[in-house]
């Protein structure tokens, strides 16, 4: 089989970032462990678009502040553009790899990773507590092959796709010829 059959594609890096200590450590992870793949990434921290606010450290410290100071009317508007940026990305993927806690609730990546089951795009769960933790209704949402322990069991699965030695459930990767990507 040919390899590279992931290169171009395009694959949102879903995760918590406002209750977590280093949100980019996974996602730099990821990005250098398949950078060899051609798979074009799109992380949060570094949106693609135009006029993107990057969700930094001091990004996360400015919105702690204003729900902190009631400034709740600031906050709604920013969140809103975060938002509608972050589900226009996961629209324009073609896969996901999202990174969650059983113990800490994270609604955007909920959002994001349950938007794009909807689409029916092929999701890479990494449960940071193991598949034993994962909460019960992840299990009535996505397929069971679809829920890891660890990233770099992650990491493994798409090499092995991309290389052509595991293959595609093509019910949900519905990815282009490599010559309309």
């Amino acid at each position: 089989m040919s390899k590279h059959l992931l290169r171009r594609t395009k694959c949102y890096l879903a995760g918590n970032i406002e209750n977590s200590n280093a949100p980019n450590y996974w996602r730099d992870v990821v990005k250098n462990e398949l950078k060899d793949t051609g798979i074009v990434f799109f992380d949060p921290l570094k949106k693609p678009f135009l006029d993107s606010v990057n969700e930094d450290k001091e990004h996360i410290a400015r919105l702690i502040k204003l729900r902190a100071e009631g400034g709740y009317k600031d906050l709604a508007k920013i969140m809103r553009k975060i938002r509608v940026e972050d589900l226009s990305l996961v629209d324009r993927s073609d896969f996901l790899i999202a990174s969650i806690s059983a113990r800490t609730a994270s609604w955007g990546t909920a959002e994001e990773v349950f938007w794009a089951n909807r689409m029916k795009k092929p999701i890479f769960l990494v449960v940071a507590e193991g598949r034993k933790a994962c909460p019960f209704w992840i299990f009535g949402t996505l397929p069971d092959d679809q829920i890891y322990d660890n990233l770099e069991d992650v990491v493994a699965d798409i090499k092995k796709l991309d290389a052509g030695e595991k293959s595609m459930d093509l019910s949900r990767w519905k990815i282009f010829r490599e010559e309309y990507r």
